[in-house]
């Protein structure tokens, strides 16, 4: 299991056979790497740009609708794949194959360290990894003139960059909430990227990874445009949640527009879990920010599990 995922890989590494054409100086070998699980395949290859022959990856993911690809700077190179380049290159030391194969990915891995770090310059939203590992605030630019504001929130190639994870959307979600709704605690198996496009929230994330380092440590961040009752501006912001831990989000405006995406497809089997966010273990202090009267609770939620129960659940069911 890498980066939140169990993931099937096959690499297919070979010399090529056009070796009399400009191209074969600069990729002598075909390689191919497919992960079967999230069925995406990354290819090496050459193309023209700005007049220049650079190494890229094409890039393409399948789904029920059929295949979209893109090409990829070596910038946007998952570690995963990184990693799965290394451990070629010490096997192929290690059984004698090749030395001027094992060379070539080496310096491949060289070229695309070299090239995320450069990226790491161009970033259009500043990151900052919270006490929860696998769990980052986002904070980009807003821009605004007489007729409103734009924000580019993030860009997705940029996310793998910043937290080593490979987030492939698969499915937008939006929710409209009134003052005072309280949403959560949900522990999911799939990452999201979630963000607040109108209104003000305070949302609570809890790291329900019983394998993880950081289990049972929780986050509090603002999301959103207002001000806080401390007198914090708040402009905009985003969330990016690895698999496993819980998030919930408490409306403190009069309207609330949450809109995230996940890397999977909701199935009813994912709405059973769920942690209390009343649970007096956890002593979140919702009743700060809302008085306890006017916060607004569904069903399921009021009846989730304590974290201890949740945690027992998930040992059990091993």
């Amino acid at each position: 299991m890498r980066y939140g995922k169990i993931r099937q890989v096959l690499i297919t590494f070979e010399k090529a056979d056009y070796e009399d054409t400009p191209v074969a100086g600069i990729l002598p070998w075909n390689l191919r790497i497919d992960e079967r699980r999230s069925m995406q395949f990354w290819k090496l290859m050459v193309l023209s740009i700005d007049g220049e022959e650079k190494l890229m990856f094409e890039r393409t993911v399948s789904g029920r609708s059929g295949g979209k690809g893109d090409n990829l700077s070596l910038g946007y190179t998952p570690d995963w794949i990184i990693d799965e380049l290394k451990q070629v290159a010490i096997e192929m030391k290690e059984r004698k194959i090749s030395k001027e194969g094992m060379e070539f990915l080496n310096d491949l891995v060289s070229k695309i360290a070299q090239t995320k770090n450069e990226n790491r310059t161009k970033f259009t939203a500043a990151v900052k990894e919270t006490e929860i590992s696998g769990l980052f605030h986002i904070l980009s630019q807003v821009r605004g003139d007489d007729r409103g504001s734009f924000r580019e929130v993030v860009r997705f190639p940029e996310i793998e960059i910043m937290t080593g994870y490979d987030f492939v959307g698969k499915q937008v979600n939006h929710s409209f909430s009134r003052y005072g709704t309280l949403r959560g605690l949900h522990v999911e198996p799939w990452a999201k990227l979630v963000t607040v496009t109108t209104g003000l929230a305070i949302c609570t994330f809890l790291d329900c990874r019983q394998n993880s380092a950081t289990f049972g440590k929780m986050h509090t961040e603002y999301l959103g445009f207002g001000t806080t009752k401390d007198g914090q501006e708040i402009k905009g912001g985003a969330m990016f949640i690895e698999p496993g831990i819980a998030n919930s989000v408490l409306t403190l405006s009069d309207k609330l527009d949450y809109t995230y995406v996940v890397d999977d497809l909701w199935t009813p089997a994912t709405a059973t879990y769920a942690v209390n966010p009343m649970d007096k273990d956890l002593a979140i202090p919702w009743t700060s920010y809302v008085p306890e009267k006017d916060i607004i609770r569904s069903e399921r939620d009021m009846t989730s599990a304590t974290f201890k129960e949740f945690t027992d659940k998930i040992k059990n069911n091993k």
